[in-house]
C-alpha cells in the first residue's frame, strides 16, 4: 500500500513540474542562429524612441510592456543596439530570454529583477539571431528581437 502511494505521489509532482515548464514554452521555442546570416533588413524609418547614430543605424529601440503585451509583438535591429523595455502595465515586468523559466536561449538577457509601472530594463544585443523573450511574472506575454549584422 506505502509503495503505491509513494508512486503516485511521485507521479503527480512529476506532472505538476511538466506542466509549469510548458506554460511557459507558448509554442515552438526559437533557436539561435547558428552562423547563417540573417537576410531580414529593417525596413522604414525609425519609429517613436529610436535613436540613430552615424549612418543612419539603429542604436537604440524602445518596446512598450502593456496590459496586452509587448508592443511592438517583434522587432528587427542591428547587431550591438540597445532594446528598451518599458513597463506600462498595470503589473510587473521582469524581461527575460526565453525559454521559461530557465531563460537560457540567450544567457544574460535577464532582467532578474522585476519592476513596476514606469520602470525600464535595457538590453545591448551583441549577437546575431534570433531571441525570443518573455515576462517572467506574465509568462505568456512574448516577443522577438531579430539582431542582423
Amino acid at each position: 500500500m506505502n509503495k503505491w502511494l509513494v508512486g503516485l505521489v511521485v507521479l503527480a509532482a512529476g506532472v505538476g513540474v511538466g506542466w509549469y515548464i510548458l506554460q511557459g514554452a507558448a509554442g515552438t521555442p526559437v533557436t539561435p542562429d547558428s552562423g547563417v546570416e540573417q537576410t531580414v533588413v529593417p525596413t522604414g524609418e525609425p519609429v517613436g524612441g529610436e535613436a540613430t547614430g552615424n549612418g543612419g543605424a539603429v542604436e537604440q529601440m524602445t518596446v512598450t510592456y502593456t496590459d496586452s503585451g509587448f508592443v511592438p509583438n517583434s522587432v528587427t535591429v542591428k547587431k550591438g543596439t540597445t532594446v528598451k523595455f518599458i513597463n506600462e502595465s498595470s503589473g510587473e515586468m521582469w524581461v527575460a530570454s526565453a525559454l521559461h523559466p530557465t531563460h537560457q536561449l540567450l544567457p544574460g538577457f535577464d532582467q532578474l529583477k522585476s519592476v513596476s509601472k514606469g520602470g525600464t530594463y535595457g538590453y545591448v544585443f551583441e549577437k546575431v539571431g534570433t531571441w525570443k523573450y518573455h515576462n517572467h511574472v506574465a509568462a505568456a506575454d512574448t516577443g522577438v528581437v531579430v539582431v542582423t549584422e
